[in-house]
């Protein structure tokens, strides 16, 4: 007696293989799937979101330090939470202990927040290419508009403005030892001793 196991997906089909994360820079409206608190080894605290977008791309890892390392306060972290919690219009938040290694945020489990993403690239320390995104500035996801805009009872303008002049920020390290190209201004070795005459 056989049991079918699978019946044929296009669309799956076509996805294999791919990744499903958020790739680019850009204008995305995210329903969050969880907030966790997460502290780094060097003592600062993020609050660390996961999530998925609209079109079905997964996020991971996108963090907002709201303490550094020597336990003050990250006023531009703090702010940019105020804005998110503003954008999902939560009125408080709260740590909720899920084991002694892992603390979240269960505020903001759930809810839709438009984010203007940028991609920042990086160097692993294997030397190797890495990324991750930055959040620049949350929006309400129905009218787009920022906090800003809605309590001065603008249109939405902020994001589209923002989008249009936003590009890639490189902060990887341009060390010729991980490069495998020769540093500027030193001529490879070839070419320096076919200038020599004899």
């Amino acid at each position: 007696m056989s049991k079918t196991l699978f019946t044929y997906d296009e669309s799956a089909a076509v996805s294999a293989g791919q990744s499903n994360f958020i790739k680019e820079s850009g204008v995305y409206v995210i329903t969050i799937e969880e907030a966790k608190v997460v502290k780094s080894q060097n003592g600062a605290t993020f609050i660390e979101f996961s999530g998925e977008s609209a079109d079905g791309h997964l996020i991971q890892y996108l963090s907002v330090c709201i303490n550094k390392k020597d336990g003050s306060v990250n006023a531009y972290g703090v702010n940019m939470i105020q804005a998110i919690m503003g954008c999902t219009e939560v009125k408080s938040i709260s740590e909720k202990m899920l084991s002694t290694s892992q603390t979240n945020v269960p505020e903001f489990a759930g809810k839709r927040v438009g984010l203007l993403l940028q991609k920042i690239l990086r160097t692993k320390q294997d030397g190797g290419d890495t990324y991750n995104f930055e959040i620049r500035i949350p929006f309400y996801p129905d009218t787009k508009q920022t906090i800003k805009e809605r309590l001065e009872s603008q249109d939405a303008k902020t994001i589209d403005t923002m989008l249009s002049t936003l590009k890639d920020k490189d902060e990887r390290r341009h060390n010729p030892k991980y490069s495998g190209h020769p540093s500027q201004g030193i001529p490879p070795v070839d070419a320096y001793e076919d200038s020599i005459p004899f």
